[in-house]
């Protein structure tokens, strides 16, 4: 079966481009060697750049190099004027003003940057974090930095919002925990493990109006998955970022809109008073060019792209399924499309993954030891510790075809049913 159509879109490899899919050659970047036949099914961990991003950036990086900070010359200028463009164009798709973006590197920063910003405001009057127990680490680690560093000294705490077996925010205990001392609520829409969607944003949205206070969305996925924010929720910040929607690593946005009383957050980078004096530092240029064109991308192709995602995903599960009894969390009416956590029976998920060598997928985890590996999503939603550490993630990109979702079902599933036979044979 041919590739697909959005191949034509991407950057790979030069020892990839004019090779046919039956013929891959040994892949190798900066001299490390990878297995042949490298299937790669971890979007939502990282995308390839999409060549009209990148033609869209070259004379960016290439030519207009110069610090878009320095206004008294013309290259000066032109790379501020570039930025201008850019922050106005997605400014634009989300119906904020141009002041309301503020360019960050990653979406662990902007996380960071409000979390920290808040805490460390001189004005703040409100001491109490609150985020769901299945947010991303740079929110659960930055708060819990916060609460380590400052409890004492500044009084900040922290309180969980628990989620039921669906991954879906208690409202009883939200109900409690939401009140007149919390700084900020942190949910995020589409869970990056599991990709379930938070279907109580509403009543956390009413629950933080009442207490007046704000309501942060890491939209990280939910945007790559649906092309929205929380669906039109109408929060207060949020985070976006540009290595999930197939533009260059290195630019994300922090989103903060224009409250009354107004959202004020202390700089994390100080020195040059870039980003409304709220993040100092030279300007990715290229990146945030890129990042603009990205994000009207995703928008216009959203549905062509959503379809897709929706394709790959059958075409995989129905597969797996054919070889091995299969486990999943989530289903299509509580989930974006594309993104898989699945387990199998008595499958340790990194050593299945570390013995699927051609596979590119991910467990819930980076940390190095085996019971480190245990994800605190899937924890949160009351999932027990042997089918935790059986867990791992897949998530399909445009550039998947349906051969290799299949071929990537079938060698996880081969690989599995050797690991638990030798298993059994080693018992």
């Amino acid at each position: 079966m041919p590739k697909n159509n959005f191949m034509n879109n991407f950057m790979l490899p030069p020892n990839l481009m004019n090779t046919s899919k039956d013929n891959v050659p040994n892949i190798t970047f900066g001299g490390v060697s990878l297995p042949e036949k490298t299937i790669y099914i971890d979007f939502a961990s990282s995308t390839p750049l999409d060549i009209r991003v990148f033609q869209e950036m070259s004379p960016w990086m290439l030519g207009y190099f110069a610090n878009a900070a320095n206004r008294t010359h013309p290259m000066g200028e032109l790379t501020e004027y570039a930025i201008g463009v850019a922050r106005t164009n997605i400014a634009s798709l989300f119906n904020v003003t141009f002041d309301e973006i503020i360019f960050t590197s990653s979406a662990t920063e902007s996380n960071n940057l409000l979390l920290r910003g808040l805490v460390e405001n001189p004005h703040r009057k409100r001491n109490k974090i609150v985020y769901c127990a299945t947010e991303h680490s740079s929110i659960v680690a930055t708060a819990i930095s916060l609460f380590e560093s400052y409890s004492k000294t500044l009084g900040i705490q922290i309180e969980e919002l628990p989620v039921d077996q669906n991954g879906q925010i208690i409202m009883k205990e939200a109900e409690r925990i939401i009140n007149n001392d919390t700084i900020c609520v942190c949910v995020m829409d589409v869970n990056n493990e599991t990709g379930i969607f938070q279907t109580k944003m509403h009543e956390i949205r009413n629950l933080c109006t009442k207490a007046e206070t704000i309501l942060h969305v890491d939209a990280s996925q939910g945007f790559a998955r649906t092309s929205t924010i929380a669906n039109n929720i109408d929060f207060d910040t949020a985070t976006i970022s540009s290595s999930k929607i197939y533009g260059p690593k290195g630019a994300a946005a922090l989103i903060i809109k224009k409250r009354r009383p107004k959202i004020r957050i202390e700089a994390q980078l100080t020195g040059g008073g870039h980003e409304f004096n709220l993040r100092s530092s030279t300007p990715n240029t290229a990146a945030i060019v890129g990042f603009a064109l990205a994000c009207t991308l995703q928008i216009q192709e959203s549905q062509q792209r959503i379809k897709h995602y929706k394709k790959m995903e059958q075409v995989f599960c129905n597969e797996i399924q054919k070889h091995i009894k299969t486990y999943f969390y989530g289903n299509e009416s509580n989930k974006v499309p594309g993104i898989v956590t699945l387990y199998f029976s008595g499958v340790n998920a990194m050593k299945l993954l570390e013995e699927s060598k051609t596979i590119c997928a991910s467990v819930g985890s980076a940390c190095k030891t085996l019971q480190a590996t245990a994800s605190h999503v899937l924890v949160a939603m009351g999932v027990d510790l042997e089918h935790t550490l059986s867990s791992f993630r897949v998530s399909f990109g445009l550039t998947n075809s349906e051969d290799e979702v299949r071929e990537a079902a079938r060698h996880l599933a081969t690989t599995a049913i050797k690991l638990r036979d030798s298993s059994a044979t080693l018992l």
